[in-house]
């Protein structure tokens, strides 16, 4: 059985930090295309659980190559669906054993200690099965908890009750890697179409006020740890963006301007971590709607102080 590392270096989402884990494990330059500005931000309209309507941000990652990575990774794909009095650990231990790589359907609430769900909300996942201890009854699964991605160990009768509290379907899926994967060659000019387009993205949703929720949405918490989570994506993309800045070297006509994109990626990741410990303060506070309107204030500066990184960057490479 091929031995993966987790890729941890930051966090994209779950389905690409395991995309990645086993496709940096298998060709590390495989690094350079997560570095890549290969995201979006997107709006839309998203109902609370007492519906209310609001405007969601969320930032997409992999727009262009999400696809092709993953038809890069696996060759052949099958589903399976347990059947009842299927022991879940012996059948996915066989399987892993016939070298397949194995998703496995669960129900979060029961999954990872110190994750956001963890005792708290019942969303359904499909967690990467990295080995099998026979002996101790144990599986090993790339996930996320808050101290980031990693690899967990997951005793069999929190597995059985994960599994067993998966509504959706299929409950497993199996996946055989391909044998083809070439290098990644990361591009100057691929990185400066994704910063022209990512500008005029931001400057299309910029009017838009965020996370307009009632009072009962916030004190329920649910929506705090949803939208909090979204936010920490854009916090990871912005660790990525300064190491994507330190790669491209000598593509970037002076080192005073690689510093000055490297010191507005930093910026970017302190500013948008204070909004989301604003958005939990918000969360444990007397809810004013003013405090939402302000957050979003501070959100749309930081758009334009990105803006101003990209501009930099397209003024200062060829």
């Amino acid at each position: 059985m091929k031995s993966f590392k987790p890729f941890n270096l930051f966090w994209i989402n779950c389905i690409f930090n395991m995309r990645f884990s086993l496709l940096t494990s298998l060709e590390n330059s495989y690094l350079f295309a997560a570095l890549l500005n290969d995201y979006s931000y997107v709006v839309y309209d998203m109902d609370t659980p007492n519906e209310k309507k609001y405007k969601s941000l969320e930032l997409r990652p992999m727009v262009k190559h999400g696809i092709e990575y993953r038809d890069l990774l696996f060759s052949d794909n099958k589903q399976l669906n347990f059947k009842g009095g299927d022991n879940y650990f012996n059948i996915l231990k066989g399987l892993i054993e016939e070298d397949n790589i194995v998703l496995v359907g669960v129900d979060l609430f029961y999954w990872i200690p110190n994750s956001v769900c963890w005792k708290k909300h019942h969303w359904e996942h499909y967690s990467l099965i990295n080995g099998c201890d026979d002996e101790k009854r144990m599986v090993y699964v790339f996930d996320e908890n808050v101290y980031g991605y990693n690899e967990f160990e997951i005793p069999e009768d929190r597995l059985t009750k994960a599994i067993s509290s998966f509504q959706d379907k299929p409950n497993v899926y199996i996946y055989k890697l391909s044998t083809n994967i070439g290098r990644f060659e990361l591009s100057i000019s691929e990185v400066r179409d994704n910063a022209q387009r990512i500008i005029g993205e931001i400057v299309k949703i910029m009017p838009v006020i965020f996370w307009d929720l009632c009072e009962k949405d916030f004190i329920e918490g649910h929506m705090c740890d949803l939208i909090s989570m979204r936010i920490f994506q854009i916090v990871n993309r912005h660790i990525a963006n300064q190491l994507l800045m330190q790669e491209l070297g000598d593509d970037i006509l002076s080192p005073a301007i690689r510093c000055s994109l490297i010191k507005y990626c930093i910026e970017l990741r302190e500013g948008w971590d204070l909004v989301k410990k604003r958005l939990i303060r918000i969360y444990f506070s007397k809810y004013e709607r003013s405090d939402i309107i302000n957050l979003n204030e501070k959100c749309r500066l930081l758009f334009l102080k990105e803006i101003d990184m990209w501009n930099m960057l397209l003024n200062h490479t060829v």
